[in-house]
């Protein structure tokens, strides 16, 4: 007897249904309803613009955490394929970094875009607004006007 490459059929386990399901429950229950309140979406990217990366530990104290919402956010955020990621490229050693996008493939070239940033706290929050943009389009909702933020980063990184 013969080996015949018959077609894999669509099923919900190929087609990861299961975790897909999940997911936008997930997505729907708990981080929807903070996204849409504009002003309480307002209030995450300004808590993400305050503080875009973990700072470090102190002796006898926690690690500073986001807020919980923001923490799901994120989590969701970063949880994307890698073809088409924004990622963050020193271009000069701690004083230039610009935004690269991901090939998907190992070994690919990372496509860099023309973004330049000062410091790498920049460079990260520009990265959380382009992924957030994006994860609300999927959703309808529409992103805050820029101006709406009052609070700004003091002394970069």
């Amino acid at each position: 007897m013969g080996k015949t490459n018959l077609p894999i059929p669509n099923t919900a386990l190929k087609e990861d249904y299961a975790f897909k399901a999940v997911d936008d429950f997930d997505t729907r229950m708990y981080i929807l309803p903070h996204l849409q309140n504009p002003a309480t979406l307002t209030a995450l990217i300004d808590e993400h613009r305050n503080n875009p990366v973990y700072r470090g530990t102190r002796p006898g104290r926690g690690a500073e955490m986001n807020s919980e919402p923001l923490r799901r956010l994120l989590d969701r955020l970063r949880a994307t394929p890698q073809a088409g990621k924004h990622t963050i490229v020193e271009t000069r050693p701690w004083e230039e970094y610009t935004i690269g996008i991901l090939p998907g493939t190992r070994g690919g070239t990372v496509e860099l875009t023309d973004e330049f940033y000062p410091t790498r706290n920049e460079a990260e929050h520009a990265i959380f607004m382009k992924r957030l943009a994006a994860f609300l389009s999927v959703y309808g909702i529409e992103m805050p006007d820029a101006n709406t933020s009052n609070i700004t980063i003091e002394g970069g990184a």
